[in-house]
């Protein structure tokens, strides 16, 4: 919980939700991606960054992991920086790592009480903003119930 909420705080909730308006439609993932990327400062690389021998290095607090799709809505899908693996998913448009964060995944920025994250996901407020999360990732977040795991170790 503390990773994901760490990743939130490191977005500037005002340049990542001025990207990402709160309806559904007017977030699209390359635009989305593009606006938040540009107005956000990246964190501190570290355990993200790329190895020697060209291959990205996953961060170990990364909730998501290689080969994960998440839920219909894209949130929760694995990507990498630069990967454009979120680009398919309007309602989950942005890549955390794009953001040198290391919660590599496709997460929808900007969501409320009635946003419909889809399945499995729910919405995470902070007092630095919102977004679209896995339940398995942020168990508290609206939508979830307080459910933990919800799908992380039987399914990829």
């Amino acid at each position: 919980m503390q990773h994901v909420e760490r990743t939130l705080i490191a977005l500037t909730a005002a340049a990542a939700l001025a990207a990402c308006p709160s309806s559904e439609d007017d977030c699209t993932g390359a635009n989305c991606a593009a606006s938040a990327s540009t107005g956000t400062s990246s964190g501190s690389g570290g355990s993200g960054d790329t190895g020697g021998g060209g291959g990205l290095a996953v961060p170990s607090e990364s909730c998501v992991k290689e080969g994960e799709t998440g839920n219909a809505n894209g949130v929760g899908h694995f990507c990498t920086p630069g990967g454009g693996e979120c680009a398919a998913f309007p309602k989950a448009g942005l890549c955390l790592a794009d953001l040198g964060q290391t919660q590599w995944m496709c997460a929808r920025i900007g969501c409320d009480e009635t946003t419909d994250c889809g399945e499995g996901a729910g919405c995470l407020i902070t007092d630095q903003g919102s977004a679209c999360l896995p339940c398995k990732c942020e168990s508290s977040a609206i939508g979830c119930g307080g459910v933990v795991g919800g799908g992380g170790s039987g399914g990829a």
